[in-house]
């Protein structure tokens, strides 16, 4: 009987304590339950580049696009691009509204437009020559052509007018009328190619060697992210 009690006994202890755990365990703060929150995405690390074959492109410009095998020719050849050349040189962006007003059409995809360098040697104020430029990319998207501007190279690095006071204030100007089409120039792509050195220059004036005409298709293709054949 004494032995029974004794169990008893254990048995009511037991339970007490496992009541008085219980107990413990509720009353206890529990923890916030933390919650992944990061986020995997699987990025294609390849550029992504268009495929420009068989389009039909139009180069307006002066000298510096008027070379034979230049940096127009390397485009094309690159891309597998057609291509009509109107650059005469020595022309101002004057004429090359006239040339835009009578070539631009539906038949082109593509419009380069690379001129202002002999309107800045002539003297003439940087605002008048972009808005010349503009009224060129105003006409390629009234007929659905995507026209595309060119800077040029870096006249204040390239251009060396030393001792020649004809050209005293050329590369400013130069400068200030690059600046003016990348600030100012609506509806379409500038592409600044600054990508040319001293050495890339057959002249005074930087008229490219064919190292600069490379370096120029390069910088062209590579902003306007065509895709090479």
């Amino acid at each position: 009987m004494k032995r029974t009690t004794q169990v008893a006994l254990l048995l009511i202890l037991l339970l007490v304590a496992g009541f008085i755990i219980t107990v413990m365990a509720w009353s206890k703060p529990t923890q916030p339950t933390k919650i992944d929150t990061t986020v995997i995405v699987y990025k294609d690390t390849a550029p992504i580049v268009y495929s420009v074959r068989g389009k039909k492109a139009l180069f307006i410009g002066d000298s510096h696009t008027a070379a034979d095998y230049g940096w127009q020719h390397q485009v094309y050849k690159k891309t597998g691009m057609s291509y009509l050349n109107t650059a005469v040189g020595g022309k101002q962006t004057g004429w090359m509204v006239e040339v835009a007003s009578r070539s631009i059409t539906e038949y082109f995809d593509y419009c380069f437009i690379y001129g202002g360098a002999n309107d800045m040697a002539g003297n003439r104020p940087p605002i008048k020559s972009v808005k010349n430029i503009q009224v060129i990319v105003n006409r390629c998207l009234r007929f659905g052509v995507t026209p595309i501007v060119v800077t040029g190279f870096d006249p204040v690095t390239c251009i060396n007018v030393a001792g020649r006071d004809i050209y005293k204030g050329y590369p400013q100007r130069y400068a200030r009328f690059q600046q003016l089409l990348m600030d100012s120039i609506v509806g379409a792509q500038v592409v600044k190619t600054h990508c040319i050195s001293r050495t890339d220059c057959g002249d005074f004036l930087c008229h490219m060697t064919a190292s600069g005409h490379k370096k120029m298709a390069e910088a062209v293709i590579l902003a306007c992210k065509f895709k090479k054949i």
